[in-house]
């Protein structure tokens, strides 16, 4: 089980009233979580996930079943005309919640994720914890993102590699 003290420990926090805190938030975002998998819009999942505390720009694409953090919501940013396929996963946090002894081989591991302008990540992506997506860069279907993309570039693969760059297309030289 992963421990409240450890989660509001991320956010400089400690004792009783901060864990209380914390869990009232943490089933209000994990009710928006659940929300969003229902929603039929895309901008009513943008809305849902910003409530969740998702920095999210304008003109943002949310497919069907993406998974934003669901610990650490507030850690993950996406910019503006971003668009992101069904079933991607985004976390900034990595944690087995086990009481095992690996735990202190392993501990709580949370960083930031952000998301660049005009990024089009394809479905079923997985991208993990402190990962820097350039802007306009192109994410492939099933790519697993375990280190920053530079931008106008195309990765995939597992781990995700970059395939092409973009930045000479002629869709780049048109401004």
């Amino acid at each position: 089980m992963v421990y409240t003290d450890e989660i509001i420990a991320v956010y400089g926090k400690k004792g009783f009233w901060a864990k209380v805190k914390y869990n009232i938030l943490y089933i209000w975002r994990m009710f928006l979580y659940y929300l969003t998998f229902l929603c039929p819009a895309t901008e009513m999942r943008v809305a849902l996930n910003r409530l969740r505390g998702v920095k999210i720009g304008k003109n943002v694409y949310l497919g069907y079943g993406v998974m934003i953090d669901k610990l650490f919501p507030d850690m993950v940013t996406i910019k503006d005309n971003a668009a992101i396929g069904d079933d991607t996963i985004i976390n900034a946090h990595a944690i087995v919640p086990s009481p095992s002894r690996v735990r202190e081989i392993y501990p709580l591991r949370v960083a930031p994720v952000t998301i660049g302008e005009g990024v089009w990540i394809l479905p079923r992506v997985t991208i993990t914890l402190g990962v820097k997506v350039g802007d306009e860069a192109v994410l492939l279907s099933g790519a697993v993102v375990t280190k920053d993309v530079p931008p106008r570039c195309m990765v995939g693969g597992v781990p995700a590699k970059v395939i092409k760059d973009l930045s000479n297309h002629k869709v780049f030289k048109k401004r």
